[in-house]
């Protein structure tokens, strides 16, 4: 976590007031330089890359070192220090950057406390709905599935609130400025309530925070979900954390309650402290202990204006379902089932009931029975009489089919869901919904579709003030920059995410974002980066309820340690954890993971035979990108080791990706069509440049620029090997390719520097003993 504030020399760099002060005076500098002092300081554990300390601070790779000098030049000179001392920032030759000055960490004392370990959120999960659009063209597959799988788990968890509520209506909060930069309104904060009474009542400390916000909610109130509020709070008491509460809620309430048992039943208080000193009471008393609380409620919303239209609810139901509410938002799942299925028999019948119960089993990972369930309630009579319900149950259907990459029928039920919600009165679910249809359209292509919604659920939540919500939607707008193809753009989207969800505490969240921020890494060639997001991502997976999640961090770690030339650990983490449950996103992930491994290892037997026992029980759900890529590895094992390729691998047509185009270049080559290999694979070049993904652009290079070499066709293989030259410090098998064409060449010291770099990146991975040869050059 990072921290507040900074102390070094004689220095304070307050990272929330994004000041410098030198003695207690702000000194003036430029916010890229500010960037810099505070990321080389956050990272101050080790050496920062130059393409690293770029991404940081201009949020592209593309940056000269004559600009990043220039940034860490005035960075120096600002804290009095230089080039020559260095006795702050260090430069690291041929690498980077450290901060080597000691430095004090501090948490600003007025705002709050040492921040512990993140407390898993405890959202209501299957909750993302849309409303009808005109029909759109799909586009182009998505090119990043992987980030999309991950970034699903976002969309589900969105909206919370009392899903018992049998007719929920949210009147309209005052509206806000309109596009994507709307800013979030002040929101009113119900912390949870202090209970004195039975321990039977136990329930009640969350079960009644959430019941008296959604009782606010529903009568026009911009209110807080209770999610997002148990994340601020990270499990410390209000008192601790008082700055980030009233930040939370800029001119708003925050509200506190308490129920105490008494001889004649229970009383409840609620006390609503404004900005400035503010105060206003509340009480009720009754029996039973939610009759007392919706009496405080709506005495509660007169004092501040409001009418109250009632509960409008079967208190007997609602307890229980409170109850399980309670237990969901402490991550207890197993108590929320067993509340559930205690209750009398004609409870259980109850639709409410059922469709929470759909609901637990949906978080628990449990989606096949889930969905199940969901498709049983939508045939009852309630499903079909009361709007309200239908819709409910039509967003938990949606929400399960992100889950399972069934994405069309996800896109359906949110619509369908969408033409029973007023825009008026259902200002928070809407944001949701409009922001899971954007999550369901990218997947399917419809990326101008997906920008619009996700747009329009980021103005509405933003009215309702609901700062958690809002950075899912800036996720996922960050993962569809991810799918438009532009993963520089996109980091920049989900660092911030990620930061956000690290302050909320938010931990499934933070994980998704860390996993998806390794898979943009990876595909913009920056290992290193990567590395260090799986890894902060893997440091919590004892903290994530989704055991899917789990596997999928798993074998991204994995990912990232082949990438990385760790093939020992990269095996062992595969047998390990390989095998645990996945979502479809995840199909043959393990297998595709070990041809991988086979292939970089220089086993191309091995690669072969797994590929092929792979293909003989391939699921249909799995992605096809894998599938080509798995492909490709096959054919290029065959074709290197003199065995035979496969008939039934098709290479791609005219519309094929790079991979498919690399496909096409093998099958001319194990044929003796040169020619036409030459052309598969100048187009795969080509197709991948104007994609501009440095990851496909060092593929389609990597299989074409060796042909090349073998060939003789230096001048032609000198200009292509020149094309991923910015990335050859940092990949191994670029640096190794580069060696290649330098020995062809006869260039020694070229080839004496690209070897170091294969040296220094390789890992457990072999420099051929050829390269290792003085050099015959062909020409």
């Amino acid at each position: 976590m990072s921290s507040a504030a900074y102390r070094f020399c004689e220095y304070l760099l307050d990272c929330r007031a994004r000041e410098l002060r030198h003695r207690g005076e702000v000194v003036a500098l430029p916010a890229r330089v500010f960037e810099c002092l505070q990321y080389l300081i956050e990272h101050r554990e080790r050496a920062v890359g130059r393409d690293e300390l770029a991404v940081a601070i201009f949020a592209r790779d593309n940056v000269s070192d004559a600009q990043l000098s220039q940034i860490v030049l005035r960075a120096r000179r600002v804290v009095g220090d230089d080039g020559q001392e260095q006795r702050l920032i260090r430069t690291v030759p041929r690498y980077g950057f450290r901060w080597v000055a000691e430095v004090e960490a501090l948490q600003v004392a007025e705002e709050a406390g040492a921040a512990p370990d993140p407390a898993p959120p405890g959202s209501d999960a299957a909750q993302a709905m849309v409303a009808p659009g005109s029909p759109e063209s799909t586009l182009t597959p998505p090119r990043q599935r992987r980030i999309l799988a991950i970034l699903a788990a976002i969309a589900i968890v969105l909206t919370a609130g009392a899903w018992w509520a049998v007719s929920q209506r949210e009147r309209p909060a005052a509206s806000a400025d309109a596009g994507a930069n709307a800013r979030p309104a002040a929101a009113l904060i119900v912390l949870p309530t202090t209970v004195e009474g039975p321990r039977a009542a136990a329930w009640a400390r969350l079960g009644l925070m959430d019941f008296i916000g959604d009782r606010l909610r529903r009568n026009g109130l911009p209110v807080a979900s209770s999610e997002s509020v148990l994340s601020l709070l990270h499990g410390q008491e209000r008192d601790v954390v008082a700055g980030q509460l009233r930040r939370a809620a800029g001119n708003g309430w925050i509200i506190s309650s308490r129920a105490r048992h008494r001889k004649q039943g229970w009383h409840v208080e609620l006390i609503a402290d404004g900005d400035g000193g503010a105060s206003r009471r509340a009480t009720g008393e009754h029996a039973d202990l939610l009759q007392a609380a919706d009496q405080a409620s709506g005495r509660l919303l007169a004092a501040l204006g409001r009418s109250d239209s009632g509960a409008g609810i079967d208190l007997s139901l609602a307890e229980r379902l409170q109850r399980a509410q309670a237990a969901m938002l402490s991550n207890e799942l197993d108590t929320a089932r067993r509340i559930l299925q205690d209750a009398p028999e004609l409870q259980r019948e109850e639709p409410q009931l059922r469709l929470r119960l759909a609901q637990v089993d949906f978080r628990a990972g449990k989606h096949a029975e889930a969905l199940v369930e969901v498709d049983r309630l939508l045939k009852t009579a309630t499903a079909r009489d009361d709007p309200m319900f239908r819709a409910r149950a039509l967003l938990v259907r949606g929400g399960i089919c992100v889950r399972l990459d069934r994405y069309a029928e996800g896109e359906r039920d949110y619509s369908a869901a969408i033409g029973l919600l007023d825009p008026d009165e259902h200002v928070s679910l809407l944001g949701g919904a409009l922001n899971g249809r954007g999550v369901t359209r990218a997947a399917l292509g419809k990326f101008p579709g997906a920008l619009e919604d996700l747009g329009r659920a980021r103005i509405l939540l933003a009215r309702t003030g609901d700062l958690l919500s809002v950075a899912r939607v800036d996720a996922n707008l960050g993962h569809l920059e991810g799918e438009r193809g532009r993963p520089a753009q996109s980091l920049e989207y989900l660092g911030k995410a990620a930061a956000e969800f690290r302050r909320f505490g938010a931990v499934n969240e933070l994980v998704a974002m860390q996993s998806a921020l390794a898979v943009t890494h990876l595909k913009l060639l920056q290992p290193d980066q990567a590395g260090a997001a799986i890894e902060q991502a893997w440091a919590l997976r004892d903290q994530v309820s989704d055991v899917t999640l789990v596997t999928s961090v798993a074998l991204g770690r994995a990912e990232v340690m082949i990438r990385e030339g760790r093939f020992g650990a990269a095996r062992a983490l595969l047998e390990e954890h390989g095998d645990g449950p996945v979502l479809p996103g995840d199909f043959h992930r393990k297998d595709a993971l070990q041809a991988e491994l086979a292939w970089r290892s220089g086993d191309p037997a091995r690669t072969i035979a797994i590929v092929d026992a792979a293909l003989q029980d391939w699921s249909p759900e799995a992605w096809p990108s894998r599938l080509r890529r798995m492909q490709w590895l096959r054919q290029q094992a065959a074709l290197q080791s003199d065995r035979p390729l496969r008939d039934d691998i098709l290479a791609g047509g005219a519309d094929a990706d790079v991979t498919g185009r690399l496909l096409a270049a093998l099958a001319a080559r194990a044929q003796g069509r040169d020619d036409d290999a030459e052309r598969s694979y100048r187009a795969a070049v080509a197709q991948a440049e104007q994609d501009g993904v440095p990851g496909d652009i060092a593929q389609a290079v990597l299989a074409y620029a060796p042909w090349l070499i073998e060939r003789g066709d230096l001048a032609e293989a000198t200009a292509l090997v020149g094309r991923v030259a910015p990335w050859t410090r940092r990949d191994f098998d670029l640096a190794l390719l580069q060696a290649q064409l330098f020995h062809a060449l006869g260039q020694v010291e070229s080839l004496e520097a690209a070897l170091d770099d294969a040296g220094r990146l390789a890992g457990e991975r072999r420099i051929p003993e050829a390269l290792l040869q003085p050099p015959n050059p062909t020409r």
